[in-house]
């Protein structure tokens, strides 16, 4: 049941990562979506991805460590991470800063709040999206 539980959870957040990709390159065209359905959706979506990120990382903390280890939260809850989801996790993170500097300095540009949002959308996405695949792939791994 918990594997099927973090399979729905990746298809969720990967789900809401290419949704907030799309709503991001859309925003470099004149194309206006700030009436679209998808704007809330996308919102009140990173709630659940973050949750679920929030849930592994209280479940990880319970397991015994050695009483001697300092324990690394976020080494704690992606153990098992593919490197190439955790870049992708790092360079939204990276992007939504620099496109969060740019909203502060250049408020003038159309869409830029928009592509700002979906930015940080994009970094709450990849971050659940990574933290519940390494959950599944922990649980997948030989004991």
């Amino acid at each position: 049941m918990t594997s099927l539980l973090l399979l729905f959870g990746m298809f969720y957040a990967a789900c809401g990562l290419v949704l907030s990709l799309a709503m991001n390159v859309t925003s470099f065209t004149s194309v206006k979506l700030g009436d679209s359905i998808l704007f809330p959706a996308l919102t009140w979506g990173i709630f659940p991805a973050f949750l679920a990120v929030i849930l592994i990382s209280i479940s990880e903390r319970k397991r015994p460590r050695s009483a001697n280890h300092e324990i690394d939260e976020w080494e704690l809850v992606s153990a098992g991470c593919p490197t190439l989801m955790k870049r992708i996790f790092w360079t939204c993170f990276a992007y939504a800063w620099v496109t969060g500097m740019a909203l502060a300095i250049l408020t003038h540009e159309p869409n830029l709040i928009l592509r700002c949002i979906s930015a940080f959308w994009m970094t709450f996405y990849a971050l659940g999206l990574a933290v519940i695949t390494a959950a599944y792939l922990r649980r997948r791994a030989p004991q």
